[in-house]
């Protein structure tokens, strides 16, 4: 079966249900980066500062196929919700890991 990696972008405000996503879908481990900046089409700019406020946070989960499908629904439930300015995931192929 195929490794692959989700990666999660989200308004800091939603982590509590990217946790839940992930904790469902049954991964054993990820790796989260708070306070990231940056700007998107649909969610406009975050930089954590006066002029742009707010920030994000990213999730990186390295799963087999099963989990990290489930990752993606569980993704695609939470934009029917909150939108897609709140939270975007990106699935990847993972080539090695060491």
């Amino acid at each position: 079966m195929a490794t692959k990696l989700v990666l999660i972008a989200y308004g800091s405000g939603l982590e509590p249900d990217v946790a839940e996503v992930i904790a469902r879908s049954g991964a054993s481990g990820y790796t989260r980066w708070e306070r990231a900046a940056g700007s998107g089409r649909s969610g406009g700019t975050h930089l954590d500062t006066h002029v742009w406020p707010d920030f994000n946070h990213v999730t990186a989960v390295v799963a087999d196929e099963a989990v990290a499908a489930r990752i993606m629904a569980g993704v695609r439930d939470l934009r029917l919700v909150e939108g897609a300015r709140g939270v975007k995931a990106f699935l990847l192929p993972v080539e090695e890991v060491t």
